[in-house]
């Protein structure tokens, strides 16, 4: 059955008053200001524009000698002693440096600008963050020919503990299997130890279900298009919510929305199913962010534009944007896959020798090998620059996985930096 503007009792003529009274509620809202504020800022933290970080001492000129070697250290010890930040008061860049941690929880940090002055100190409260993800399972490779790989949870892991590493985080498991949590199983058990008193600020999900809107019609035999954003929303909420067999999302949509009545803000990937049909994007829709309560986030492209994949892009289901590639660079020793000095991944021995091979291959060896306009070795992808020195080439892999770590990171620092820069 059709479920029509009198079913659901609402007047949803354009430019009705509920109509303007829900977008009111939904845009000019605490959280719809937020992402609005954050999404200025995205396009300041595209990681194509920061390929090798800052490797040089003169990026810095006006840092202290102190702050320079932690602002371009790259041991495993410091690299998550340090971020950056940009103020949406200025748009500018400040690098935040961990001093020292107080016994009540707090962290000294010093502040400077992008060329490393020393602006002041202050101190800031760590947020709780919890992590659902698959921290168990390899599955996305670090090369093209899946020589390596590492669970889709590790990269979100490596991503958000670098772009924010001031956060108390706590890593869960989901990934489905005997005696394994699924998320809806993780969502109830964090909303047990909120209820008992436990401050959790941020969930982040970087996962998704997808539907297209044609095929979530026919699922519901609803009408969807032409239909103002709110009552899209209503009408998926109520066909998911009365149909027998979506009881998992139900239960979903009860915890999240029960989560953020407690002020807790789950942040999650608004999905990478959109197709092109026609030369026209077909959008698709992440089941999950039904829900009332869920801050959806999309992805951007290197032109800060909505990358063609992200799904979900009406705002009332995805508020928040960040950049959505994933930059794996090859480096002495291992990869980088979240920016910023050192390695993230160790390389296995096999690519290790590999990346040992390709720093003294000669530009006319046989064994470079030309597909796609892009040249490879042995299955990595290198280059040539200037001098005639081959070097593996990074890897861009795009999606909404990464998008969202990034947003809960930084909404989280801006909760944390909003006063003090």
């Amino acid at each position: 059955m059709f479920y029509t503007t009198m079913q659901i009792n609402k007047d949803y003529s354009k430019g009705s008053p509920y109509i303007r009274a829900q977008n009111q509620k939904v845009f000019s809202s605490q959280d719809g200001k937020i992402a609005r504020t954050l999404n200025k800022t995205a396009p300041y933290r595209n990681p194509l524009d920061t390929i090798n970080g800052k490797p040089l001492g003169g990026f810095y000129p006006d840092a202290t000698a102190e702050d320079l070697k932690l602002l371009l250290s790259g041991s495993q010890r410091d690299i998550l002693k340090k971020c950056s930040y940009v103020s949406p008061k200025d748009l500018k860049t400040y690098n935040i440096l961990l001093k020292s941690k107080n016994k009540d929880g707090t962290l000294n940090v010093r502040i400077l600008d992008d060329y490393g002055k020393f602006i002041k100190e202050a101190q800031i409260k760590p947020k709780k963050v919890i992590v659902l993800d698959n921290f168990l399972r390899a599955n996305v490779p670090l090369t093209f020919d899946n020589q390596q790989k590492i669970p889709h949870g590790e990269v979100v892991k490596k991503i958000i503990q670098r772009s924010n590493p001031f956060n108390n985080y706590e890593f869960i498991d989901v990934n489905a299997g005997e005696d394994k949590l699924n998320p809806s199983n993780a969502l109830e058990q964090l909303l047990q130890r909120v209820e008992a008193g436990e401050k959790i600020d941020a969930i982040s999900c970087s996962f998704a279900q997808e539907l297209s809107e044609e095929d979530l019609e026919k699922l519901f035999n609803i009408e969807l298009k032409n239909k103002p954003m709110v009552e899209q929303k209503e009408i998926l909420q109520i066909s998911a919510n009365s149909n027998p067999g979506f009881k998992e999302f139900q239960n979903i949509y009860k915890t999240i929305e029960q989560l953020h009545n407690h002020g807790v803000k789950i942040f999650i990937g608004a999905g990478n199913s959109n197709k092109i049909v026609d030369g026209k994007i077909e959008n698709a829709i992440n089941l999950d962010l039904f829900a009332n309560g869920t801050q959806g986030v999309g992805a951007l492209d290197n032109d800060n534009k909505i990358a063609g994949y992200s799904a979900s892009r009406k705002s009332i289901f995805t508020p928040h944007y960040e950049n959505g590639d994933l930059l794996i660079e090859y480096r002495r020793g291992g990869f980088n896959i979240a920016g910023g000095a050192g390695i993230d991944v160790p390389y296995t021995k096999q690519v290790q020798d590999l990346y040992k091979e390709i720093q003294k291959l000669d530009i006319n060896s046989r064994d470079i090998e030309e597909k796609d306009n892009q040249k490879f070795y042995k299955g990595i992808p290198v280059k040539i620059n200037y001098g005639c020195y081959v070097y593996p080439s990074a890897i861009a892999r795009g999606g909404t996985s990464w998008a969202t770590p990034r947003r809960t990171a930084e909404y989280t620092k801006y909760l944390m930096l909003k006063d003090i820069i």
